[in-house]
């Protein structure tokens, strides 16, 4: 599926000759400690395809969010970041980057995207879509229905991480 936006960009599942692009943003986005590897978004697009959205201006990558599904409601154990094991009947969506170009954060990239992941969790009758965020970013996941959970037992990459919750069914 294929989604045109009106803001001039075009969201849709990202493709395995697209990943090199996707992890040099994630690295524009993130600390080194914090970014997730290539290897890991070469997992997530192989076993999690439907989970893995890009949105692309003019040929040129300007954000992603992808997620891996787990039996887990929360992702607070540092374990599910690897996202190297299939879980595959899993029916909580744990949502694992969302990167979008610094010079083109404010415009609803970040939106569009998440909206794009959260519909497909509908689609797949999910039972929840779970993922922690730095402080600055509680309000905007919250604008997108997702419910404070408190700060997060994880310190990945060093950060302090809050998590977030939307049930979905």
């Amino acid at each position: 599926m294929t989604v045109k936006e009106s803001v001039n960009y075009t969201l849709r599942p990202i493709k395995c000759d697209e990943l090199d692009a996707a992890h040099r943003l994630e690295l524009a986005c993130y600390t080194p400690e914090a970014a997730a590897s290539r290897e890991a978004f070469a997992f997530r697009q192989k076993h999690f395809p439907g989970y893995f959205w890009s949105a692309w201006q003019g040929g040129e990558l300007i954000g992603l969010c992808c997620g891996v599904l787990s039996s887990e409601s929360s992702c607070e154990n540092d374990a599910v970041k690897s996202a190297h094991s299939e879980d595959i009947d899993g029916k909580h969506l744990v949502v694992l980057s969302v990167a979008v170009d610094p010079d083109r954060r404010l415009g609803g990239v970040g939106t569009a995207l998440m909206k794009a992941l959260l519909r497909q969790a509908e689609f797949d009758r999910l039972q929840s879509v779970a993922l922690m965020c730095e402080p600055h970013l509680i309000a905007f996941y919250e604008g997108l229905g997702f419910e404070y959970i408190g700060v997060s037992a994880s310190q990945h990459g060093g950060i302090e991480w809050h998590e977030m919750r939307r049930v979905i069914g």
